[in-house]
């Protein structure tokens, strides 16, 4: 069986031997399919977000890239990963505090059950609850690093990163999903526009998933710290267990390929 998925730009499928779970619940449709090359695959709503084979890449990038340019984080809010990727590389730094909010109950027991038990942290508090709100209520200049692993709409306009901006400190550092260079540049461009006119740096960084089919980009915006001149190195190569993310591949992350350097110039802040 395949398992297809679609946008405005593509049409990709992925060989499946079985699907493993579905449901069509109140905020939206979630699939588990099996794989020989890819392992166990997440979806919602149509579209693969993680595999096993993959999701370590995406996980370790969003979360210790801005971990490790923050001089001392010691609060982070991240916004959606109900799967638990991200907060679990959160919890390899000591000390950090982490405030989740995730709208989709579901995904974190569906994600408990087919890939990753959430660890027991007194460190991780968790609030199902439309992130949009949570953040409407929360208190300004509250949190070290935000991150934004959603892909809702509504955490990319222009009033959210203003609201972002207000809810870090001083030395804030913002990380969020960023499309693809590749596969969507004008979506690409927006993102940063939006984040470049509140932040003193707004920077695509780029990670390789084999579910997505190509290379797509994170955005870092930053108050202060500049990801690649103020990386913490110590941070970044004494994190143990991690298979994707060093001091190397955080730097290089950054680079980019000529053409793409020409039509960025202008949208991104660096």
């Amino acid at each position: 069986m395949n398992f297809v998925q679609s946008d405005s730009f593509s049409k990709l499928a992925i060989l499946c031997d079985e699907k493993l779970y579905e449901s069509s619940g109140n905020k939206q449709k979630i699939e588990v399919y099996e794989s020989k090359v890819l392992g166990k695959i997440l979806a919602l709503d149509g579209k693969a977000v993680m595999s096993e084979a993959d999701g370590f890449i995406y996980h370790e990038m969003l979360a210790h890239v801005p971990i490790c340019t923050h001089r001392d984080p010691k609060k982070v809010l991240l916004i959606g990963g109900g799967n638990g990727g991200v907060a679990h590389e959160l919890l390899r730094h000591k000390g950090l505090q982490i405030d989740m909010v995730e709208i989709d109950e579901e995904v974190i027991e569906v994600s408990k059950k087919f890939f990753r038990e959430y660890e027991p942290s007194d460190r991780l508090n968790l609030t199902i609850e439309d992130a949009a709100k949570f953040i409407e209520k929360a208190k300004p200049t509250s949190y070290d690093v935000i991150i934004v692993d959603s892909d809702n709409e509504a955490f990319y306009t222009k009033e959210a990163y203003g609201r972002f901006y207000e809810l870090l400190k001083e030395d804030g550092i913002l990380a969020s999903q960023g499309s693809s260079y590749y596969m969507d540049m004008p979506r690409h461009k927006e993102i940063l526009k939006n984040m470049g006119e509140k932040f003193w740096i707004a920077m695509p960084y780029r990670y390789e998933m084999l579910c997505y089919h190509g290379v797509w980009n994170f955005i870092i915006a930053s108050k202060k710290y500049h990801p690649t001149a103020d990386i913490i190195l110590q941070r970044a190569d004494l994190i143990d267990g991690l298979k994707y993310y060093n001091s190397d591949i955080h730097v290089a992350s950054f680079a980019l390929p000529t053409n793409i350097d020409k039509e960025l110039r202008g949208f991104a802040k660096k």
